[in-house]
């Protein structure tokens, strides 16, 4: 792997400017880390989205520290009080900006967002399919007492109660590739549920007090919030995905009121009724009633209902899970799509469960800051998805079949032979300048001291610090 400093040319003295070492009069080479905010323009983002500091170390260089440390395996409060100058500031700075309450960091998310999934379309044809997806994750903060609107929740995937938020999150996807839009930490709407209250006194009209408010709202209002925020910056995609647990008639009907199809996953219940000849059906009583209607292997059967208002397709499909019944069904509103491309089309959701798995095993998520207040873990999260945002980026431009774990353990090597790097062009700085100062010996004496001591290193080293002929 290449490293993120520049190439070693004969003749040339090493001269320590910054903590990154310049050598001779090439530029210096950037990480990914850092290319990756230029490219994108995430510093202009975040000046926009309010995200600034008047004074002291700028902004750029506390994100790109703060998106550096899972790549180091590193946590952040205990880099911050370790006593190795690592990072250069003090850890006050980096609490300031994860714990403001004024920064709208998921307004940034999402403007960055739709600046990756316009690259995006640059790749891609105009047929093919996009989507967002809607989906809630856990956002475990079991040992936790004292955190700002912690709250009892269901997991509705094992059924157990934990203490933390429901992680609810909106993503972009064309197949290949996913990318987070926007998110919110839910709490619980339910007053004796919520275990510790709101924290500080929050600025009046800040976009801390709209989060907070936000928080403990039901889920499927804050969906809808999110899909309207969405198509204000994000219009290139044809379907809304998302499972059972957010398939209401009113979060349907909203979707489709922007011109926008829903594909999603059925719930039985009583009350949730779908017309069809002139009668009304609940679930299983619409599958009694129309039968097994063919031998295809994709699906069991397909009919056109009437959806409170809405024209719609049911598509049951056999439940290969096992479970209490032997189907599951699936309802789109494009009727003019055949039941095998509802089907494939919904499988695309399986991205935002991929997306979950690589922030919580790789990414950091709700391990690497353990703040207590409300904008911290909202920064936090944001910064988590923002890693994710790079990750995706560079598998979508070397276009090759690597996992983001495998991606993620790239980027760790990376780091590391920029430490690597660090460290042994310091030792050569102060060798330098020791040979200069305590034997009085010219630049051009010195000069072809390294050159020697630079060809007698073995080519492994060679190619860790990209060490050339001159």
């Amino acid at each position: 792997m290449r490293s993120p400093h520049q190439n070693y040319e004969k003749g040339k003295v090493l001269s320590l400017t910054s903590s990154v070492p310049v050598i001779g009069e090439e530029k210096q080479q950037v990480s990914r880390i850092t290319r990756f905010i230029q490219r994108f323009g995430v510093i202009g983002l975040l000046q926009k989205a309010g995200i600034t500091k008047t004074k002291g170390f700028s902004v750029e260089c506390v994100i790109d520290f703060l998106l550096t440390l899972v790549f180091i395996h590193k946590n952040l409060y205990r880099t911050m009080v370790a006593q190795n100058n690592i990072p250069p500031f003090a850890k006050d700075t980096a609490y300031r900006l994860l714990n403001d309450p004024r920064w709208e960091w998921i307004g940034f998310l999402l403007t960055l967002g739709a600046t990756i999934t316009a690259w995006f379309k640059t790749l891609t044809s105009e047929q093919r399919v996009k989507a967002i997806i809607f989906d809630d994750s856990a956002y475990v903060r079991d040992r936790s007492k004292k955190v700002e609107l912690l709250a009892r929740v269901k997991d509705h995937v094992t059924g157990r109660y934990f203490k933390g938020f429901r992680m609810l999150t909106a993503g972009w996807t064309d197949g290949a590739s996913f990318v987070p839009l926007s998110f919110a930490l839910l709490s619980s709407s339910r007053e004796k549920n919520r275990l510790y209250e709101q924290g500080p006194d929050v600025p009046k009209g800040s976009h801390g007090e709209t989060r907070r408010k936000q928080a403990i709202q039901p889920a499927t209002a804050v969906m809808l919030e999110m899909f309207q925020q969405i198509l204000t910056q994000v219009q290139d995609f044809q379907y809304v995905l998302f499972d059972s647990w957010f398939s209401w008639p009113d979060v349907i009907k909203g979707i489709c009121q922007h011109q926008r199809h829903v594909i999603c996953m059925l719930k039985d219940m009583p009350h949730i009724v779908y017309g069809y000849e002139g009668k009304e059906y609940r679930l299983s009583d619409l599958y009694q009633a129309i039968g097994r209607q063919t031998r295809n292997k994709a699906y069991i059967s397909s009919v056109l209902v009437s959806y409170y208002g809405l024209p719609a397709r049911v598509v049951f499909v056999r439940n290969r899970n096992g479970g209490k019944r032997e189907w599951l069904a699936l309802l789109t509103t494009d009727t003019a799509i055949s039941e095998e491309e509802v089907i494939r089309v919904y499988g695309l959701r399986w991205d935002i469960e991929v997306f979950f798995k690589a922030c919580k095993s790789f990414l950091g998520l709700a391990k690497e800051c353990q703040s207590r207040t409300y904008d911290a873990m909202v920064a936090h999260t944001a910064m988590v998805f923002l890693r994710h945002m790079l990750l995706t980026v560079e598998n979508r431009e070397q276009n090759d079949s690597r996992a983001h774990g495998e991606l993620f353990y790239l980027y760790c090597d990376e780091v590391a032979d920029l430490e690597f790097s660090r460290a042994f062009f310091m030792i050569i700085d102060l060798l330098t300048q020791t040979l200069r100062e305590n034997l009085f010996l010219s630049d051009a004496v010195i000069g072809q001291l390294i050159d020697s001591f630079m060809d007698k290193l073995p080519l492994s080293l060679k190619n860790r610090l990209c060490i050339r002929a001159a």
